[in-house]
């Protein structure tokens, strides 16, 4: 009976020390990814890591080598006080990395407007396209083809530099950009990993990755106001991924400026490999577009 008791003590006493290895090696483990106690080689060796994980959630060399997409489906834009101002059937084509073309047929529900993906452009019913090519871009709507007003390609252009594709192939390898690995917290209910890009503008964009998946789940970005001497924060929200061409795509997408809510993307379809025309994201693309579909092409100049 003493032998029993014995032996009992001795394999209580392995099991506490066990436990209590156990329970000192996971705390190392996490002081050791705490970014406070990383060394910066080793915190941005870590942001890189989990970038490469996000690629690969993503689809891999199928995302990487990825180089046009097209998807459809319905945006909705919201006011200050959160009411829908409108919405339309939109379809975004890209050709990675700098040109866009984004087909809107627009309906409204408020005050006869709707203000459409890039810029404050209000566009009443019926077909609009906004179309970039890098640090040009050009607008049709009834009356014809024109160039797109000069604050609404810089938008553009800035958005580039947060876009999620930028920061997960591109953003960390620019001169200029510091890439931190900032730690796990908690973003739309789940656990997940952040990691941070700054750059010598003070413009700051931090990106949240499942902590499990590693799909990317949202963009936080911050950059300086001017005007009102202050900070403007925009967020985008990513969710209900599905695969399409061995590619995953968010067919959801929220964005919210300085805390409001301004415009939901739902997509219905997507590919990842559409095969556009070579002249597609071209000015004489929508004035053809233009005159097929029975408007009449603005005599040059």
């Amino acid at each position: 009976m003493r032998l029993s008791l014995l032996n009992l003590q001795q394999r209580f006493i392995a099991v506490a020390l066990l436990c209590a290895t156990s329970a000192f090696l996971i705390l190392a483990a996490s002081a050791q990814q705490n970014p406070e106690n990383m060394d910066p080689d080793a915190n941005k060796n870590k942001a890189k890591q989990l970038l490469n994980l996000a690629v690969q959630a993503l689809g891999g060399s199928a995302y990487r080598n990825q180089s046009q997409s097209d998807c459809e489906g319905r945006v909705a834009k919201f006011d200050r006080n959160g009411g829908t101002m409108g919405y339309s059937m939109m379809r975004s084509y890209w050709q990675f990395p700098d040109k866009n073309r984004t087909e809107y047929i627009v309906k409204t529900t408020k005050g006869g407007m709707l203000a459409i993906l890039w810029g404050n452009l209000p566009v009443k019913g019926g077909e609009f396209i906004q179309l970039f090519d890098g640090d040009k871009g050009w607008t049709m709507d009834k009356s014809g083809v024109s160039d797109a007003d000069v604050t609404v390609v810089e938008e553009f252009q800035a958005g580039l530099k947060r876009l999620l594709r930028t920061l997960l192939l591109n953003r960390a390898n620019e001169q200029g950009v510091f890439l931190y690995y900032a730690g796990i917290g908690i973003s739309d209910m789940r656990e997940v990993d952040w990691v941070d890009f700054t750059d010598n503008e003070e413009r700051k964009v931090r990106l949240a990755l499942d902590h499990e998946s590693h799909l990317p789940m949202r963009t936080i970005a911050t950059t300086p106001n001017e005007e009102m001497h202050d900070r403007d924060e925009d967020v985008t929200i990513y969710s209900n991924y599905k695969e399409h061409d061995g590619v995953q795509s968010p067919m959801q997408i929220t964005r919210e400026h300085n805390g409001q809510r301004t415009m939901q993307i739902f997509y219905t379809s997507c590919s990842n490999a559409p095969n556009l025309p070579a002249d597609f994201f071209t000015e004489s693309a929508l004035q053809k577009k233009f005159k097929d579909t029975g408007g009449k092409v603005k005599a040059e100049k």
